[in-house]
């Protein structure tokens, strides 16, 4: 029951209907009194009556019958007299007017009793409209709050500034709007996500298929030398592992941004995740003459899925390989203090144009000094879907002509 009374709005009402049936309480031992006292009146006037008649018929009788009029008959007295009455038909089944004091004393006890009722009920009636009417506005205000939402209005807001359930109707009112509001509004972020994903397949497929069409055509029309098809066919074949590749990456990112993988964490030697991210591409460093140097005596673990967090380096060292100059170096360190672990990934390559810098994280984004014309810009995106699913936060540093520096922080409370 004490959870009930945690409302205002009860606690009120009750508080009115103790008031209430209280003051009745006090109208009705007032009516009482007042009809006590007719009763009183209407004795004295009837035994004053009977008392009159007699002395006058016998004075002597006087001093026996006012004692007798002013204390209380024993119950023999009592019987006689009813016995002597009875002879002459006055009994209690005899209708009040019989009674001409009675009578009067009754009717007005009656109409009492009946104004006090309709005084009481008109006040519980008042009192009842108004709460119940009180009541029925909040729950309109709801209603009317809950149409809103359903015809796409979110900027309604339910206040209650007091405690009890309409206040916690209130509060859920709200968060299921917000609820319903961000689900509206993430799936239409879908809708255009798919929109574009779908647009960003077809438009970076278009070249490398227009390139084998154009191979694959002449290959049927013209006559061609062994040399000149093993060209073509060798062509066709980059086209198709560019393809391939893309068309894996693009698929990886939409998934990560749709949150539809489920990552295999672990604690597990981040070192050993960056080793294997080196080994992967140690022929490709080998083939632009970029030397790959790693800082690994400090050992660090990491609650993370290695073969996510191995993709992730790779995009970003294959990044640096691809924009570093022959005999040029990448140099990966490791960071830890009480609040983060952290891995700086740095090269003296290019660098990266100032105003091109917020950009690189961006899907199928190419800096305009970029000297890569075969690139297609998804690998650092899909890294920082990657980085950002394991709670961890990277961001880029550069300069032209000096280099890139790509630092990826997990701070230590969201691990």
């Amino acid at each position: 029951m004490k959870k009930y009374f945690a409302n205002p709005e009860l606690k009120l009402s009750s508080v009115i209907l103790f008031l209430l049936t209280t003051m009745f309480l006090f109208i009705t031992l007032f009516a009482l009194k007042i009809y006590n006292n007719n009763l009183k009146d209407d004795y004295i006037k009837s035994v004053g009556a009977i008392t009159a008649r007699v002395i006058e018929k016998d004075p002597s009788l006087e001093k026996e019958l006012i004692p007798l009029i002013t204390k209380e008959a024993n119950k023999e007295q009592r019987e006689k007299g009813a016995e002597l009455i009875k002879k002459y038909g006055l009994t209690e089944s005899l209708d009040n007017e019989l009674f001409p004091y009675i009578n009067d004393v009754s009717k007005k006890n009656n109409y009492t009793i009946i104004l006090i009722f309709l005084f009481i009920t008109l006040i519980f009636l008042t009192l009842n409209y108004i709460q119940y009417s009180f009541f029925y506005k909040r729950i309109r205000r709801l209603s009317l709050g809950a149409k809103k939402v359903i015809e796409g209005e979110y900027e309604i807001n339910i206040n209650e500034n007091k405690e009890g359930d309409f206040s916690k109707l209130a509060v859920s009112f709200n968060s299921m709007k917000d609820i319903i509001r961000n689900n509206i509004t993430e799936l239409e972020k879908e809708k255009q996500f798919l929109v574009d994903l779908l647009s960003d397949i077809s438009h970076q497929l278009k070249t490398p298929l227009s390139s084998m069409m154009v191979y694959n055509d002449i290959l049927l029309s013209k006559e061609l030398s062994k040399e000149q098809r093993e060209t073509f066919l060798v062509n066709n074949a980059n086209q198709l592992d560019r393809m391939s590749w893309l068309i894996q990456s693009m698929l990886k990112l939409a998934k990560l941004d749709a949150k539809a993988i489920q990552f295999d964490k672990i604690t597990e030697s981040l070192i050993e995740t960056i080793s294997e991210s080196i080994n992967a591409l140690e022929s490709k460093a080998g083939e632009a003459g970029v030397k790959i140097n790693f800082q690994d005596e400090q050992e660090m673990v990491l609650f993370h899925d290695r073969l996510w967090i191995e993709e992730a380096i790779i995009n970003i060292v294959k990044n640096g390989i691809e924009h570093t100059d022959r005999g040029g170096k990448i140099d990966i360190t490791l960071e830890e203090n009480p609040l983060y672990k952290r891995v700086v990934i740095e090269d003296n390559g290019e660098g990266i144009n100032e105003e091109d810098l917020p950009n690189i994280f961006k899907r199928f984004y190419k800096a305009k000094n970029s000297k890569k014309s075969d690139s297609v810009g998804i690998g650092l995106a899909l890294s920082k879907s990657i980085i950002e699913s394991h709670n961890g936060i990277i961001e880029a540093k550069s300069k032209v002509g000096v280099g890139t520096k790509f630092i990826i922080t997990f701070h230590k409370y969201n691990l």
